[in-house]
């Protein structure tokens, strides 16, 4: 049983616990209070959930394991960083999984393994430290590498300003007998964390970068997001960042006071002025952030309480001066990362899973291509795909051999539905998840594509989002449709998001099984197609905004459940200029 964290994180000695005894105990699994702590090292304790009723009815304990997150800035990857991983995943459940934060996962992580796979990934040069926790997670950033120069250099900027400073986690994971031999009362002076301080922030804090019309990372879901303004001449030099705040897509099944939220203009500030700026934001919720209730605890909910303008006149007091007005920004154009260019290859990596798996060997294509040298650098995406950076035309005839020779889908070996869809892992691992997520996904898109096809849309380019809980880690509440676990059986549907990220879609259908999707989305695209068929040009999210509150009418009738509550009324979709 865990305390409550703000108590456990100020007792906890900077994130030290008792972790250092509990990982060399005979215990399979964490204490409750551990396991708070172990977020901030970038590891969850799971059970595997599909044998959990049968080990419940045997009388036996779970079966523990962890996840273990690499922190990846940027989604940038060295060659010796992905062997590095991909010898790791051999330990786990043989696949790596890439996240919509361009962070790697490994799952089923057993308790004995844990410590030597958290150093190997920092000999690989990566860290665990911060892809989890009440702290800032992993910096995403537009993963183009044409843009390297200008990004690269604000990714690292801001990690090495948020990143904590206790030394907890390298005498956990590097030295740990030192951990094991620590006086807790020792007066340690690299205990002092500058800007979180001692029971770091509220909740989870993201910050995410975007090149002006690619919204690859979904900036308006960032807590902070951060897009640049460029010179008019031809030289495209970065003048300043226009910043964001609030934004998040978490919520909460019947509680009426959580919903997901698109970042707000805060201001535009000069490039020398970003950082601060962003530390100024976090310590406003550092300070004045919701510490009775985690549900309602996110930078979101301050701003959506106290307002925009007063919040900006904190940050501002804090900053010394006042922040400019924004300038308009440019027209967002979804951010895909599929696409070839003379030296940058897409690779679509479904949900994320690269594995071994039923005559599809991506993992072995992976390593064989980083091996002989065809691909010298990488880039985990936002969207769970792959960019394999520094491959000119001959590289890419070998990597389109090698990726055939294993079974791999190329991105135009499949439509563009299939490709652009993404899912959170969900069961049988995250403890979170109501319902399936990833492993469905297969199933939900086939679905979908036999009711395009019916119309007559075969490669029409629809986003789907899906995720197995309301947290919304796959971000379906911006997705132009979206899935969201409600039960262990059924989902709520949205449609409306947009494919560039700027709108929130609406709850069309709460509770609904798989099942009843092909009927709900029937009407829906068969009048869409009318509207193709009649020269509409609009994209199926924006289509589905346009048509409001009648869309709702052309939905069959839902089916009553003996579990289902009245939910909260649908939102509408809310633009973002």
């Amino acid at each position: 049983m865990s305390g409550n964290p703000e108590d456990v994180k100020a007792r906890s000695r900077f994130l030290r616990g008792d972790l250092a005894h509990e990982l060399t105990n005979h215990d399979p699994s964490f204490s409750g209070d551990g396991q708070t702590l172990l977020k901030f090292h970038g590891i969850y304790q799971q059970d595997d959930r599909d044998v959990r009723r049968e080990r419940s009815s045997k009388g036996l304990a779970l079966d523990y394991s962890c996840m273990v997150r690499a922190s990846v800035p940027g989604g940038r990857l060295t060659p010796e960083a992905w062997l590095a991983l991909d010898r790791l995943a051999d330990a786990t459940d043989g696949t790596l999984r890439l996240t919509t934060r361009q962070g790697v996962q490994l799952h089923f992580v057993r308790k004995p393994d844990l410590a030597s796979i958290v150093h190997d990934i920092n000999a690989a040069g990566l860290t665990t430290l911060a892809a989890c926790g009440d702290v800032v997670r992993n910096i995403v950033a537009c993963s183009d590498p044409a843009h390297d120069h200008a990004l690269e250099p604000v990714v690292d900027g801001l990690v090495r300003r948020f990143r904590p400073r206790t030394t907890a986690y390298w005498e956990l994971w590097i030295d740990g007998e030192k951990a094991a031999t620590l006086d807790p009362g020792d007066d340690d002076p690299f205990r002092h964390e500058p800007i979180y301080g001692d029971v770091y922030l509220p909740r989870k804090f993201k910050i995410g970068i975007a090149w002006p019309g690619h919204n690859c990372v979904d900036v308006y879901s960032q807590d902070v997001g951060i897009v640049p303004t460029l010179a008019d001449d031809d030289s495209g030099d970065v003048t300043g960042y226009v910043v964001l705040v609030g934004g998040g897509m978490g919520r909460s099944i019947n509680r009426d006071d959580t919903a997901p939220r698109l970042a707000t203009v805060l201001g535009w500030v000069e490039p020398h002025e970003l950082v601060d700026v962003v530390e100024h934001v976090i310590t406003v919720q550092r300070d004045f952030g919701n510490r009775e209730d985690r549900k309602r605890a996110r930078l979101k909910y301050l701003i959506e309480d106290r307002g925009i303008h007063w919040f900006r006149k904190e940050v501002e007091a804090r900053h010394g001066a006042p922040l400019r007005a924004a300038p308009p920004l440019p027209t967002w154009e979804p951010g895909e990362h599929h696409e070839r260019t003379a030296t940058t290859y897409g690779l679509p990596v479904p949900s994320g899973r690269v594995s071994d798996h039923e005559g599809v060997n991506l993992r072995t294509a992976m390593r064989t291509l980083v091996v002989n040298g065809t691909v010298p650098a990488i880039r985990v995406t936002a969207r769970q795909d792959l960019v394999l950076v520094g491959v000119d035309e001959d590289a890419q005839r070998t990597i389109d051999a090698t990726l055939r020779e294993h079974g791999v889908a190329l991105a135009g070996d499949v439509t563009s539905v299939r490709r652009l869809a993404i899912a959170c892992p969900a069961l049988p691992t995250c403890s979170q998840a109501l319902g399936e997520a990833e492993r469905v996904l297969p199933d939900v898109i086939d679905t979908l594509e036999a009711v395009l096809a019916r119309h007559g849309l075969d490669d029409e380019s629809i986003r789907l989002n899906m995720t197995g809980c309301p947290n919304g880690c796959a971000r379906p509440y911006t997705s132009e449709i979206g899935i969201s676990g409600r039960t262990k059986r059924t989902y709520d549907l949205y449609l409306g998001g947009s494919a560039a990220g700027t709108r929130l879609g609406v709850e069309v259908r709460p509770d609904m099984s798989l099942d009843e999707l092909e009927g709900v989305l029937e009407p829906v695209i068969a009048r869409f197609a009318t509207a193709r068929r009649n020269g509409s040009t609009a994209s199926f999210g924006d289509w589905c905004a346009a048509a409001g509150d009648e869309l709702a009418t052309w939905l069959p009738a839902p089916v009553v459940r003996r579990h289902q509550r009245a939910s909260a009324p649908a939102r509408e979709s809310a633009s973002v200029s």
